[in-house]
């Protein structure tokens, strides 16, 4: 018999249990393959990740950072703590070999003016030149290598905002004088190239940083006041305005149906800003970041987005993809990596990782981060079309008057191949001072491998790993017949070799 009533808990008194749960900034690539962690756990107070769920506690950080540097698919097991229970989560990872690629560099221009900003259209190179005392835009033709000047205007550009090119189509935001020596009237105009005829797209006087994709052209226009975001469909002579609201929008990027800009409405004057998106075709606005961070220089290719983004208190590239409404951090390096550029699989960016500007690019179908550049100079403006990079280096300096150097940019250009590897695969082999004995036994496992590996994985088929080791001390301790493995990689793939029942231990002899 129970004397006690029966009493209902409150919802206080309910014991509180973990949920784990992380997330991982790409979930396959090419080894060695570099994978951020992010620990999005509910309710611990504390945590242990095992990256390749070999039983080994690899850290105890709430984001980390684990470089797999064998082709293979692993599980991610986090498991997380408080005082009244567990929880783990597991989620697969694939590392591949990884490919090799050809790096093919060139000098566009090559004289003594200051060539920068360049865009890139299928053979057209397109950029400011200031060889006749002030900027013009000139166009350089890969296939004909033919240098031609297109404007000849007596007029201002601001060299920070770049042509854009689209097709034979270059567009570009000028500065016209309506008084004599003053630069007040910035408009948006236009170069067919295949017709050699210019035409003035706006007449604000108040228009600034076009892009151009097909018969349309997008810019900021902030002849309201404020900074608002424009569009002109050359097929209909139609100008359009894309945004009402009045906070600042601008740096806009068009591609086919959709025009993305950077927006400050959530924050306090120009900063910090969020990336908004406006759909064409269905007259619809969406807003693609909502950090409280800064987040600028949008570009966008197909469905794919990117940006520059400070939420990590260093900038790093984004990506949102608009099809799956996924959002991926595209470098975890601690130095600054900015003003993206895309174009179908790869992402280009500048990057001061090494003390001074470089280029570099991610491939999204590999996964595999490549740096393009590595002169000590500063490399800025990048573009991208297909397989080639191009922009504005400072590695020319000459000297004037026997004593002055003078920093001269130029345009550089990359094609990026791929390319036969230069190491062949590695063929893993290996032998062992002994092969039997009686237990405990020490064996010496030395590498005969081929190929030069970088790297090794021993499995002596009793539950232990060697990792890192060219050669390998182990003793067996239970009597048995041990399968021996050795997995040996270099930078161009992996291999491993297993000889079943290598080692043979008997139990110790008591006499």
């Amino acid at each position: 018999m129970d004397c006690l009533p029966l009493v209902s808990t409150s919802e206080q008194d309910q014991p509180v249990f973990p949920v784990a749960d992380f997330s991982s900034n790409v979930t396959g690539g090419y080894v060695p393959f570099s994978v951020l962690f992010t620990d999005d756990s509910q309710n611990s107070t504390s945590r242990v990740w095992d990256f390749d769920n070999d039983g080994v506690i690899d850290s105890t950080d709430k984001t980390a950072v684990y470089v797999y540097p064998v082709s293979g698919a692993y599980t991610v097991n986090l498991t997380v703590n408080n005082a009244n229970g567990t929880s783990s989560k597991l989620y697969p990872i694939t590392a591949s070999d990884r490919p090799q690629y050809t790096l093919t560099e060139a000098q566009i221009t090559t004289n003594k003016s200051n060539q920068t900003s360049p865009a890139i259209y299928g053979d057209n190179i397109v950029f400011f030149d200031d060889q006749g005392g002030h900027y013009n835009i000139y166009v350089y033709n890969l296939s004909t290598s033919r240098e031609s000047q297109i404007t000849f205007n007596d007029t201002y550009y601001n060299t920070a905002t770049g042509p854009a090119i689209y097709g034979d189509r270059v567009v570009w935001q000028e500065y016209r004088s309506t008084i004599p020596g003053v630069w007040d009237k910035a408009d948006i105009h236009m170069y067919n190239l295949s017709t050699s005829t210019e035409i003035q797209i706006t007449d604000s006087g108040q228009a600034f940083c076009p892009d151009i994709y097909g018969d349309r052209i997008v810019w900021t226009d902030i002849r309201n006041g404020k900074a608002d975001i424009y569009i002109y469909d050359l097929s209909t002579s139609k100008e359009t305005r894309i945004t009402t609201n009045e906070s600042y929008q601008g740096d806009p990027s068009i591609y086919g149906d959709k025009v993305v800009w950077q927006d400050s409405r959530n924050g306090d004057g120009h900063n910090p800003t969020d990336i908004y998106m406006y759909d064409l075709s269905t007259s619809r606005e969406i807003q693609i970041t909502d950090d409280d961070s800064d987040q600028y220089s949008p570009d966008i290719y197909g469905d794919r987005i990117v940006w520059a983004d400070w939420r990590n208190r260093g900038w790093d590239i984004y990506m949102y993809n608009i099809s799956t409404s996924r959002e991926t951090r595209i470098t975890i390096d601690k130095g600054s990596q900015e003003y993206p550029a895309i174009y179908g699989d790869k992402i280009a960016w500048v990057d001061s990782r090494n003390n001074n500007p470089d280029i570099y690019i991610y491939d999204l179908s590999t996964h595999v981060e490549t740096r393009i550049t590595s002169n000590n100079s500063a490399q800025l403006n990048p573009a991208i079309y297909g397989d080639r990079i191009v922009w504005t280096d400072c590695r020319n300096e000459y000297k004037q008057n026997d004593h002055l150097y003078v920093t001269n940019k130029d345009i550089y250009m990359c094609t990026v191949s791929e390319a036969e590897p230069s190491l062949k695969a590695p063929v893993a082999d290996f032998s062992a001072n002994t092969t039997s004995g009686n237990s405990p036994l020490k064996v010496l496992f030395a590498d005969r491998s081929t190929g030069e590996p970088v790297y090794w994985l021993w499995d002596f088929g009793d539950g232990i790993y060697s990792r890192h080791a060219l050669n390998a001390t182990h003793t067996f301790t239970k009597p048995g017949k041990y399968d021996v493995s050795l997995t040996v990689t270099n930078e161009n793939s992996s291999n491993t070799k297993t000889i079943p029942e290598y080692i043979t231990v008997s139990a110790e002899n008591h006499i």
